[in-house]
C-alpha cells in the first residue's frame, strides 16, 4: 500500500469537496500529469468516521479527485470495509 494521502470527495453534486484520507492499492504513487492518470484506482479510506461512512454509502453520486491533476473519478464504495474502486470519468 502507498502512504496515506489526501483526496477530495464530492457527494451528490456538492459544490465544495470533503477532504478525506485514503490509502491506495499498489506500490507506485499516482502521477502528477493528467494524461498519465490511470483509468482505474482502488484503495481504502483511512480513519473514516461512522457518519462519513453512512453519508458516502447513501450518496447517489460520488466523485473523487486524488491529486492536483483534478482528474475526476466516479467511485463505488464498500461501506463494511471502507474500500473504494474508482474509474476515470
Amino acid at each position: 500500500m502507498n502512504a496515506v494521502q489526501n483526496s477530495k470527495i464530492f457527494l451528490n453534486n456538492a459544490l465544495k469537496p470533503t477532504h478525506m484520507q485514503i490509502e491506495l492499492d499498489g506500490d507506485a504513487p499516482l502521477p502528477n500529469t493528467i494524461k498519465e492518470m490511470p483509468d482505474q484506482v482502488t484503495g481504502q479510506f483511512v480513519g473514516l468516521e461512522p457518519t462519513a461512512n453512512q453519508e458516502i454509502a447513501a450518496a447517489w453520486k460520488r466523485v473523487m479527485i486524488f491529486n492536483a491533476t483534478d482528474v475526476l473519478y466516479t467511485f463505488t464504495f464498500d461501506s463494511a470495509a471502507s474500500r473504494f474502486a474508482a474509474r476515470k470519468r
